[in-house]
């Protein structure tokens, strides 16, 4: 009766370990897979070959690029940089309305922009890896009390297997 109630007891400490480490596994992933998108839109550039790479994160490149976009396209007073830009090209246009200095002052101000939502958008990035940061140092504590109830519930095995074997003496 007693090694039923230990192994069954060491099958769900058992259990409970893998599963915990396979939440870890799962918080190591999502953290490793945030580093590679927050380096790959840092330079405020996101480009083809970066999304092909990084499949895993098809939803944050889609979300990203979208809000890129409304940041672009908003007006200052609402969040965006849509005013800002607009003055910055009308005067580019009165200083010179040549071609060639246009689209230079236009690639600057596009590169100045993406690059500056890129901050914005790595900020939210760090709050969530906090979360992961909290979530993990919470599954680390409940595997660390698992795996010594896991040790405890091996060791009384043990103990009570040692005293249900007989002990032979010898002959005579």
């Amino acid at each position: 009766m007693g090694y039923a109630l230990f192994a069954n007891r060491k099958i769900y400490y058992t259990n409970l370990v893998f599963t915990l480490q396979s939440k870890l596994d799962n918080i190591m992933q999502q953290k490793q897979s945030l580093l590679n998108f927050s380096a790959n839109i840092s330079d405020g550039k996101v480009t083809i070959e970066e999304i092909a790479s990084d499949p895993t994160n098809f939803n944050n490149y889609s979300e990203y690029l979208q809000g890129a976009d409304a940041y672009i396209n908003t007006p200052d007073d609402e969040g965006g940089c849509a005013t800002t830009t607009g003055e910055v090209g009308a005067m580019a246009t009165e200083y010179n309305s040549d071609e060639e200095y246009l689209a230079s002052i236009a690639e600057m101000l596009n590169q100045a922009v993406n690059e500056e939502y890129a901050k914005q958008y790595n900020k939210k990035l760090e709050v969530v890896e906090n979360q992961l940061d909290m979530q993990q140092k919470k599954i680390e504590s409940q595997l660390s009390v698992a795996q010594s109830q896991l040790q405890a519930v091996e060791e009384a095995e043990g103990q009570a297997i040692e005293k249900a074997t007989p002990k032979y003496n010898g002959v005579g």
